[in-house]
């Protein structure tokens, strides 16, 4: 058997970490490509298809950034379960004054 599972638990946070960098990667490609985007003509019909690529670059970019938000969560979570700690905030208890 390979490994603790503290050990599977980290290794599996690093395999996400590096899936959110990628994601966050990506969505500067997008950000750029929309910037970097131009129409392709002056008539109507190039102007629509430059504003549709640019609104499909503009939703490719949000997915990207919130699927790497996620994804680092779900890593802290993982480096939270492997040190053995509870990955829920626990219900805050009232302080005698």
């Amino acid at each position: 058997m390979p490994g603790s599972t503290s050990e599977r638990l980290r290794a599996a946070a690093d395999a996400l970490d590096q899936a959110a960098a990628d994601a966050d990667r990506a969505a500067g490609r997008f950000a750029e490509a929309r910037l970097e985007s131009t129409p392709w003509g002056i008539s109507a019909p190039a102007r629509e298809i430059a504003a549709r690529w640019e609104a499909a670059l503009a939703a490719r970019d949000v997915d990207a950034r919130v699927l790497g938000d996620a994804t680092s969560d779900l890593a802290g979570r993982l480096r939270m379960a492997a040190h053995g700690r509870s990955a829920r905030p626990r219900p805050a208890t009232a302080l005698s004054t």
